[in-house]
């Protein structure tokens, strides 16, 4: 259950009201809590209409997974190693059957650290088969499960924006992301209990692959308008939740077609801590 609470804003003015000076608010970094263990539920699910001839044809994605992370401070901000415990995902096309991974798809932890506003430096990733690369990435894991930060105290109505890229050779060819994202504090939330800072998230995705696939090559581009919240817990100084809804157009070009075939992409994925974990 969900409901609003107090904004830091409300208490602040409480507080001056009678005659206290305002708490300062905690800075909204990585790196402040205490760290430790964290499972979370994960969940995708991503269509892909392409136009072939005057039809439409589609593809789909949906999995789910439970991932485990632990987070170690440093001085920088923190270590992250993230492995998947659970994993099942199906993989439709028109063309074929359907494809269905599990996690033992995926050997080895994802490795990586974060700054104090969640710049990445990636350490290693995960061993993972090419039928399940789609939906256990390791590169788009590291750069896109956290959100980026301030790396300061943040109110209500306050807002930063951070551009995220990232290419690299993972699965059956090169992937490569450039985001631009805008961020704004909504306001206090109370989750079973727990208080939480919700953030509004809104921007610009833009996705490439160069893959190689049974033998062909093929290229795919999409751009994609982004909306979404992250959910921050500043008792655990860490993601309680983050809800990424895209959708968008692009093309794909493969072998056999005369030219680049154009494309409609949405997705929506949403990762959420367990509570107790």
């Amino acid at each position: 259950m969900i409901r609003c609470g107090f904004s830091l804003a409300a208490v602040s003015f409480l507080a001056a009201a009678c005659g206290g000076a305002p708490p300062s608010p905690p800075a909204l970094a990585y790196g402040e809590g205490p760290g430790g263990d964290v499972a979370y539920d994960f969940a995708d699910t991503t269509e892909i209409d392409v136009s072939v001839m005057g039809q439409s044809l589609q593809l789909s994605q949906r999995g789910v997974a439970t991932y485990d992370v632990s987070v170690v401070n440093t001085s920088a901000g923190v270590d992250v190693v993230m492995t998947v415990r659970a994993l099942d995902a199906t993989l439709s096309q028109p063309m074929g059957a359907p494809v269905r991974v599990d996690e033992s798809a995926v050997r080895g932890a994802l490795e990586f650290s974060l700054d104090r506003i969640g710049g990445v430096s990636l350490t290693s990733t995960p061993t993972v088969a090419d039928e399940a690369s789609q939906m256990v990435s390791g590169l788009s894991l590291a750069h896109g499960f956290f959100p980026r930060l301030p790396g300061r105290a943040a109110l209500p109505g306050d807002s930063w924006v951070d551009t995220v890229s990232w290419s690299g050779r993972e699965g059956p060819g090169v992937r490569s992301e450039r985001a631009v994202l805008h961020y704004t504090v909504v306001g206090d939330t109370v989750v079973d209990g727990r208080s939480l800072l919700m953030i509004s998230l809104t921007g610009q995705t833009t996705v490439t692959n160069e893959l190689v696939i049974a033998g062909m090559s093929v290229s795919q581009r999409s751009d994609l308008e982004v909306e979404g919240h992250v959910l921050w817990d500043f008792r655990g100084g860490t993601l309680f939740e983050q809800v990424r809804r895209a959708s968008g157009r692009g093309e794909v070009s493969v072998p056999m077609a005369p030219g680049p075939l154009p494309i409609r992409v949405r997705t929506t994925q949403k990762a959420r801590a367990q509570w107790g974990s």
